[in-house]
């Protein structure tokens, strides 16, 4: 329910602890940011945004020389294989022409004179060659250490340069990133992107720009390249940075041992990617200029410092849908525009935690806001069932906006209704009797008026004012007023019927009935208001049930309800007045039957007098009204009151601007 109604200072402390809220959750996002699932979550997000990403085809020619398991089973060798092997292979790449080579094999121990010579020789010889360092974690009693492992003295001299072959997966064991230093030493990468460069490389860190799933880049066996039999065409290898080592699980070793690792392509159940494919992939992403930026966390933080408390400041006054839509909305457009930053630009921001922010932001306050009116409209229905019906008031709770504070137009028909022959009551009976007696006639009443789908609008006194229309339109609500009123009317005179009997004074119903526009809506003050109708309608319905006294009659219609009601109920018009409050004359009818009812013969006899009267002709029309009177079994309350008019203006014709309007004294 909207609580724009709501007093300036309920407002206040709504709008406060909302932002309270935006804030209390902006600090659990911060906090949260922290953690190990925090950042879990952000890596998935992460890889989510690296699946929808198309790298261009990088302009950096690689090659992957894989020591994979057809390369084993082809050799027939253990690991370590001899190191004049390894000559050969590069004496084959340099003969095919290769740029570069990027050995991710680690030469530390001296093996045989023959084997280190020779591959010391074919370094001498090129192709140009960077050979791995690494490091070792040593188990010293008491703590841990590392210590680096370089390659022999021998190889070292005649390789064109060494770089530390380390990779740094994240804590959930994926390779997302590099730094092309570590510990102060050059990486295997950034070594080879810096000799391979016309210009050297900014020393970097970053996202790592892969081309895709394990094997994306052009990868070939060890095997294949030193088979001399089906030599490896020398198109596949010329001009190429060649990176050689282990691939994948090839030497036997566990997962995670064999130079093998998870990167954001693993997630949906790819292969692991293997360490030399990793190091070529950072060597394009340092020479092509593709290294991936990540935006600082207080970059999101802030934003989210912006979203939060202002959604929670404003959640208050909005509908629970609207709370969970804006929620949904600001994730998705959060996480939309992180994908579109990073798929475009390489640039990541992390949106996973301020989206689960916005959505439990979101949703805590859509559910309070439903909670509020679901608590509220069972108050309001039970509050509203006292004026309208059950099936109403069920409706109109379902749109509350109807009943806040302040009022609409709308057409409607307006009842009044008091008991003739209270006073008489009120003289002779004590206070308790005379609450008896009133919740004898209104009961009946009441009953009649909400089960014709009207509103009871309150009593006052003995008079009771109701009206059709609102809260929910009617197209027929001058009928079923009319039709209320005739069903009101016959209640009372059974009551009456039994007050007598037991030596009662009798009561009758007075009911007067207008319909036009009106506003309709709650009024009065924010701590205490009324669900009524204002206007020039409720005040002519108020004077036309006066207005039976004058005529002697039960109900008095206005002729816009005896328009409305149609041709269903026989009316007769009795008169036009002019009422205190109005300028124009109101012609006055009175119902005469219920609906499908034939209009008695007296009311033509009524009717035709009337005409006469208006044409002052006083002598033909006290005739009629007489005759009227006559015709009508128990007399004729109006055709009197006409017929009295007429003898007064025989006696005494009224001036020539008399326009036959009747101006009642009094209300």
């Amino acid at each position: 329910m909207d609580t724009s109604a709501a007093p300036p200072g309920a407002r206040r402390r709504e709008t406060l602890s909302g932002l309270a809220a935006g804030l209390a959750v902006w600090a659990l996002v911060a906090l949260a940011g922290t953690t190990t699932l925090g950042r879990g979550l952000e890596a998935m997000a992460l890889d989510a945004a690296w699946s929808l990403r198309r790298p261009a085809k990088s302009p950096v020619p690689l090659l992957v020389v894989a020591v994979d398991e057809p390369s084993f089973q082809e050799i027939g060798l253990p690991w370590p294989w001899p190191r004049a092997l390894h000559a050969r292979l590069l004496d084959a790449l340099r003969t095919a022409g290769a740029r570069l080579v990027v050995c991710d094999i680690v030469f530390a121990e001296p093996t045989t004179r023959v084997n280190d010579d020779a591959l010391a020789d074919s370094l001498g010889r090129g192709p140009p060659t960077i050979l791995a360092q690494a490091l070792e974690t040593v188990d010293d009693p008491g703590f841990l250490r590392q210590v680096r492992v370089d390659p022999l003295p021998l190889l070292a001299r005649n390789a064109a340069g060494v770089g530390l072959a380390v990779l740094t997966p994240d804590p959930d064991g994926t390779v997302r990133r590099f730094a092309a230093t570590y510990d102060g030493l050059p990486t295997l990468a950034a070594s080879a992107a810096a000799l391979a460069a016309d210009s050297p490389p900014p020393a970097a860190s970053g996202l790592i720009d892969f081309p895709g799933p394990a094997r994306t880049i052009d990868t070939v066996s060890y095997a294949q390249v030193i088979d001399q039999d089906f030599p490896l065409p020398a198109e596949r290898i010329q001009g190429r940075i060649v990176v050689l080592g282990r691939s994948m699980a090839a030497s036997g070793a566990p997962f995670g041992q064999a130079d093998s690792f998870a990167t954001p392509f693993s997630r949906a159940g790819g292969l692991p990617t293997s360490g030399p494919e990793i190091h070529a992939a950072i060597i394009s992403s340092l020479l092509a200029g593709s290294v991936g930026r990540e935006l600082p966390r207080e970059w999101s933080l802030a934003l989210a410092g912006l979203l939060l408390p202002a959604l929670g400041a404003f959640s208050p006054r909005l509908r629970p849908g609207t709370a969970a839509g804006l929620a949904v909305g600001g994730t998705v457009g959060l996480c939309a525009g992180a994908a579109a930053l990073f798929c475009w630009r390489f640039v990541w921001l992390p949106p996973a935690l301020d989206s689960l922010g916005l959505l439990a932001l979101g949703g805590t306050a859509a559910l309070w806001r439903a909670v509020a009116e679901s608590r509220q409209r069972r108050l309001l229905a039970r509050a509203f069932s006292r004026y309208v019906s059950p099936v109403v008031a069920r409706a109109v709770v379902a749109r509350p906006d109807r009943l806040e504070l302040g009022g609409e137009e709308a057409v409607v028909t307006v009842l009044f209704s008091d008991l003739a022959g209270f006073t008489t009551f009120s003289e002779t009976l004590s206070p308790k009797e005379l609450i008896a007696i009133l919740s004898a006639c209104f009961a009946p009443s009441a009953s009649i008026i909400l089960q014709s789908g009207g509103t009871l609008d309150k009593y006052i006194g003995d008079a009771v004012m109701a009206f059709w229309g609102a809260p929910l339109p009617l197209a027929d609500h001058a009928a079923r007023a009319v039709a209320a009123a005739l069903a009101m009317r016959q209640a009372t005179q059974a009551v009456s019927r039994d007050f007598t009997a037991r030596g009662l004074p009798r009561l009758a119903a007075r009911l007067g009935l207008a319909t036009g526009p009106a506003v309709v809506g709650n009024v009065g003050s924010l701590e205490r208001f009324d669900y009524t109708v204002l206007g020039d309608t409720v005040n002519l319905a108020s004077r036309l049930e006066s207005l039976n006294k004058f005529y002697g009659t039960d109900i008095l219609l206005a002729a816009a309800t005896r328009q409305g009601a149609g041709e269903a109920f026989p009316c007769r018009e009795v008169d036009a007045v002019r009422v205190k409050g109005r300028t124009g004359a109101v012609a006055v009818y009175e119902p005469l039957g219920p609906a499908g009812a034939g209009l008695p013969a007296f009311a033509a006899l009524y009717a035709e007098a009337l005409g006469q009267y208006r044409n002052r002709d006083f002598a033909a029309a006290l005739a009629g009204f007489e005759t009227a009177q006559a015709a009508r079994e128990g007399g004729d309350p109006p055709s009197v009151v006409m017929a009295g008019r007429c003898r007064k203006f025989l006696d005494a014709p009224p001036p020539e601007d008399w326009d036959g309007i009747f101006v009642p004294e009094g209300k």
